[in-house]
């Protein structure tokens, strides 16, 4: 999704196309972030050592239902492009 969402970095990192992340691609199209929940990836590793494996599961699983959502908001965007 990100290299689409950059045209594959067309223009480089810092140019028109630069790359954001996922939270920022989540806001800008209305879906609910992963991080919306309190917990970032920056927090894994904590996180893993407290043992706290549901609250890391429940993080990607949000993660991977963000991209999900994404996608198909881009897939549709992109159907009536000839």
């Amino acid at each position: 999704m990100a290299e689409q969402l950059t045209f594959y970095g067309v223009s480089g990192r810092d140019g028109a196309a630069r790359r954001f992340n996922l939270d920022f691609y989540c806001k800008a199209f209305g879906i609910e972030s992963p991080k919306s929940h309190g917990i970032t990836g920056m927090d894994v590793g904590s996180l893993m050592a407290s043992g706290r494996f549901r609250d890391i599961a429940e993080y990607c699983l949000r993660d991977v239902k963000a991209t999900v959502l994404l996608y198909q908001i881009w897939k549709d965007r992109l159907a009536g492009i000839k």
